[in-house]
C-alpha cells in the first residue's frame, strides 16, 4: 500500500511539474483591431478593404494606381497618366509590413522579424498591374508582374 502510495504521489507531483502552463500571453503589440493604428494621414487603420483597396489585415491591396497613394483625385503621387487607372494588386509578407504595432509608434511596422520591428521592410511584396494604353490610335493592353525581395542590409531595397 505503502508502494501504492508512493507511486501515486510521485507521478502526481511529476505530471504537476512537466505539464505546460496554459495561461493567456498578454500581446506587446497593438493590432487594428484595437483601433490604435492610424495611416499616413492618421485615420484609424480598419479591418477588411477601405476605400481606397487596401487590406492591411490580410497583406493586400486591391485597387488602382491612383488609390495607392491613398489619394483618389485622378493622379498617382501627383503624376498624370494613362495608367493611373490601371489595375493594381499588391501582396505582401509580414516582415515587409506586418498587420500590428508592436514598436508603441501608433503605425504598423516594418521589418517585423521574430516580433522584433526593424523599421525596414524586409521580406516581400509583389505588383500585379493589369491596364491598357494607346498606341497610334489603338488601344493596347498589357500585364505587369513584378516582386521585390529584401536581399539583405547592405543591399539597396530600391536601387
Amino acid at each position: 500500500m505503502k508502494k501504492l502510495f508512493f507511486l501515486v504521489a510521485i507521478t502526481t507531483v511529476f505530471a504537476l511539474i512537466s505539464s505546460p502552463v496554459i495561461a493567456a500571453k498578454p500581446s506587446a503589440c497593438a493590432t487594428i483591431q484595437d483601433g490604435t493604428i492610424t495611416d499616413s494621414a492618421g485615420n484609424p487603420i480598419v479591418l477588411g478593404y477601405d476605400q481606397f483597396g487596401y487590406n492591411y489585415q490580410a497583406h493586400m491591396f486591391n485597387g488602382t494606381y491612383d488609390s495607392v497613394d491613398r489619394n483618389i483625385d485622378g493622379t498617382y503621387w501627383g503624376d498624370t497618366g494613362d495608367y493611373v487607372d490601371d489595375k493594381l494588386v499588391m501582396k505582401w509578407s509580414d516582415a515587409w509590413l506586418a498587420n500590428v504595432d508592436c514598436n508603441g509608434d501608433g503605425k504598423l511596422d516594418r521589418g517585423l522579424v521574430d516580433g522584433v520591428p526593424s523599421g525596414i521592410s524586409k521580406g516581400w511584396l509583389t505588383n500585379h498591374v493589369v491596364g491598357d494604353y494607346t498606341l497610334d490610335g489603338n488601344v493596347q493592353n498589357y500585364t505587369d508582374f513584378v516582386k521585390i525581395v529584401w536581399t539583405g542590409p547592405d543591399s539597396p531595397l530600391w536601387g
